[in-house]
């Protein structure tokens, strides 16, 4: 599987840390520093950035895929990820550097993959203050239309003493081949892993289908292919899904992208949701928000992702799950919210999530 294969990418030398964030940025954008693992795996490219601002492309790849047949709200918070934390960066000055410590995101419409097709995602920096960064993000689908806005609260680290002396910024490019462009790049393979067929959801519980999942009896997704994510335990209401920390995840930071984690997290919350589904049921994700506790390294080893779902209405599901290291350790922790589609499609085609619920019990103030 792609994720146990050695990852293509690499990770800048300290000295770019001597530039302002701005400057590393464009430093990236004109090819003198390595392309990262995580830039070969999902392609995602800046496409513009200035101070305050940033636009990022990633295919719609049917490598992202779930067992519904859907990109996940988390793998899109891969790209919610970028364009909300690189507006953050842009701003500090040399010697700074910055993460990611709150991450929301708001879902409107699902995102089905499609060959040639491409999510994009615009970033704006709304708030810089001494040591917390504040901004905000949009998605679009291929047809230009919104998808999700996200939010975060970055932490601006002081400048590292001494700092160190900046790179030549006028050499020369790197001479290594973009993400994409060569067959064996992970999205330019044929495509492994299934997308369940409709009538499994129509004859199975949830919680059945997790557990089929599970023991193999059904196969799985592409995304499980191409990072390794799976889930390992199920009950009603609660879900167990872990994600290996491969290289192939990392940024030019050397850590693995907040976008991953909640990837992760969304994934054994809405299993936590879906594993209280009647048969015919589907589930959506409509929101979420991950605090971040601490880094995750591209140890190898696997990060845990424990859901419960703390109300369950006839519509809404609230759910919440922590995040532990191979250690054990808490390295975030999230909560978010699904919505049960009696009767409707898994692959979620032609519904829009944004419209909230009708039903009285649901509604916080009845």
């Amino acid at each position: 599987m792609i994720w146990q294969e050695p990852a293509k990418g690499g990770y800048p030398d300290r000295s770019f840390l001597g530039l302002p964030g701005i400057d590393r940025m464009g430093a990236g954008r004109r090819g003198l520093i390595p392309y990262s693992p995580m830039g070969y795996l999902t392609e995602l490219e800046m496409t513009a950035g200035s101070r305050g601002h940033s636009a990022f492309s990633m295919p719609a790849s049917p490598w992202f895929a779930n067992s519904s047949g859907l990109i996940s709200a988390g793998m899109l918070a891969v790209i919610g990820d970028a364009a909300l934390g690189s507006v953050v960066h842009s701003d500090v000055a040399a010697g700074q550097g910055m993460t990611t410590a709150e991450l929301s995101m708001s879902f409107l419409r699902p995102v089905v993959p499609r060959e040639g097709a491409v999510v994009t995602g615009s970033g704006q920096l709304i708030h810089r203050g001494r040591s917390m960064g504040i901004s905000e993000a949009f998605l679009f689908d291929a047809d230009d239309q919104l998808v999700s806005h996200g939010t975060t609260r970055c932490t601006i680290f002081p400048p590292v003493d001494p700092v160190p002396d900046p790179p030549d910024v006028d050499s020369p490019p790197l001479e290594e081949p973009p993400p994409g462009s060569a067959a064996d790049d992970p999205l330019r393979r044929e495509v492994e892993g299934e997308v369940l067929p409709q009538d499994e959801f129509e004859r199975r519980t949830g919680l059945e289908m997790l557990r089929a999942l599970i023991a193999e009896e059904l196969p799985r997704p592409p995304i499980h292919y191409l990072t390794g994510m799976r889930a390992v335990e199920a009950r009603e209401g609660e879900a167990v899904v872990v994600l290996p920390c491969s290289r192939w995840l990392s940024t030019s930071a050397g850590t693995i992208q907040g976008g991953f984690t909640a990837m992760l997290a969304e994934s054994a919350m809405t299993s936590a949701a879906f594993s209280t589904a009647p048969p015919d049921t589907a589930v959506a994700a409509l929101d979420f928000k991950v605090n971040y506790l601490r880094p995750v390294f591209p140890d190898g080893e696997d990060l845990t992702a424990r859901a419960r779902i703390l109300h369950r209405g006839r519509t809404l599901v609230i759910g919440a799950a922590e995040i532990l290291n191979a250690e054990g350790k808490q390295v975030a922790l999230a909560t978010g919210s699904s919505m049960y589609l009696p009767g409707r499609p898994a692959n979620l085609v032609g519904v829009e999530l944004g419209s909230g619920s009708s039903d009285p019990e649901d509604d916080p103030g009845a």
